[in-house]
């Protein structure tokens, strides 16, 4: 064989070893991991009141991005539309919102909703006031308001709260006329002489006192002085339905909501800045003149505490009878972590 035919053949016999060698040289293509999918929004209703301090805190402190969650928060004004959105499941969950809402709601709807920790009233942790228009010497107590003119917040809770006061001080529901006024409405009301006097809460409370509209009358938490002990004002909700098909969830945002209320009770002044950015504009210079808020926790709150409110709520006229209490409270892990 000529030598450039012994070349060539020589070549190809080691051709297909040198394609196998090739091919095996080669990297393999390997496909992406796909990026770990964003947990679904879960949209949260607050009530734009201090009331809704753990919700806030818990937004501001990225507690409840720390547990996984997506949260968009959503605003209302007053309770009351929020617990009749949580309760027919357009809202997941939200608060706070006080008790007597939340079980006339629930009653009215044939309905029920699960509460997760509690806001507490004390002498010590005032939720609720009274305020008359500054210098108006005609009312220095509760029996002073007969033929007066008074405001309070657009729900059932205070309305309910206000014939109980005003019943304790001997006064009949015809001595009074009842206004209800949407908080942004309320200071200007006391200043202008649209009401005599107002029965409301924070921020529309320390808003007008700050600013010299009003000044408090009667006892430092009139609601409490009326029910003779500590009152469980209200809770965190969530809608049933979520709970059930979405444990983890549930379980997450009331551990966030945990953590925001341990911060609470550490720093009260750090935990009211947080409120700031939540507030109308008006208010907001004013938050450091808040008084302290109490909370409890979702493992310091229990069906006893409950019946107990529920009862004294019943007994007062707030709500026609007392429901069981059994069943209404989430049974929150101690850590989902």
């Amino acid at each position: 064989m000529p030598m450039s035919y012994r070349l060539l053949a020589a070549a190809f016999a080691v051709l297909p070893g040198a394609i196998l060698l090739g091919c095996r040289s080669a990297p393999a293509e390997s496909t992406p991991a796909p990026a770990p999918a964003a947990p679904p929004e879960l949209e949260v209703g607050y009530s734009a009141l201090r009331i809704s301090l753990p919700v806030l805190v818990a937004d501001a402190r990225g507690l409840f991005r720390a547990h996984g969650l997506t949260v968009k928060l959503k605003r209302y004004e007053t309770a009351q539309p929020l617990v009749e959105e949580v309760l027919d499941g357009r809202l997941s969950a939200g608060g706070y919102a006080a008790l007597p809402i939340v079980f006339t709601a629930a009653d009215a709807n044939n309905s029920r909703l699960q509460l997760a920790t509690a806001m507490i009233e004390d002498a010590d942790h005032p939720v609720s006031y009274l305020l008359k228009r500054r210098g108006d010497a005609s009312i220095q107590k509760v029996s002073d308001l007969r033929g007066k003119r008074i405001g309070v917040l657009p729900t059932v809770a205070y309305q309910k709260w206000l014939a109980a006061i005003v019943a304790h001080a001997q006064l009949a529901p015809a001595d009074v006329t009842v206004v209800a006024l949407a908080p942004p409405m309320q200071v200007g009301a006391l200043a202008q002489g649209a009401v005599d006097a107002l029965l409301t809460n924070d921020p529309m409370a320390t808003s007008a006192l700050a600013t010299d509209v009003a000044e408090r009358f009667g006892a430092s938490a009139p609601l409490t002085e009326v029910t003779g002990h500590a009152i469980w004002f209200g809770s965190f909700l969530l809608n049933p339905r979520f709970t059930q098909q979405h444990p983890e969830q549930a379980q997450a945002l009331v551990a966030a909501l945990d953590e925001a209320i341990a911060f609470i009770s550490s720093d009260q002044v750090a935990a009211r800045r947080l409120l700031v950015p939540f507030l109308r504009e008006a208010e907001r210079p004013h938050v450091d003149r808040y008084p302290p808020a109490s909370y409890l926790g979702s493992a310091q709150v229990d069906d006893a505490q409950l019946s107990r409110e529920l009862a004294t709520e019943a007994q007062l006229g707030i709500l026609p009878t007392a429901p069981a209490a059994q069943g209404w409270l989430f049974a929150a892990k101690a850590s989902i972590r």
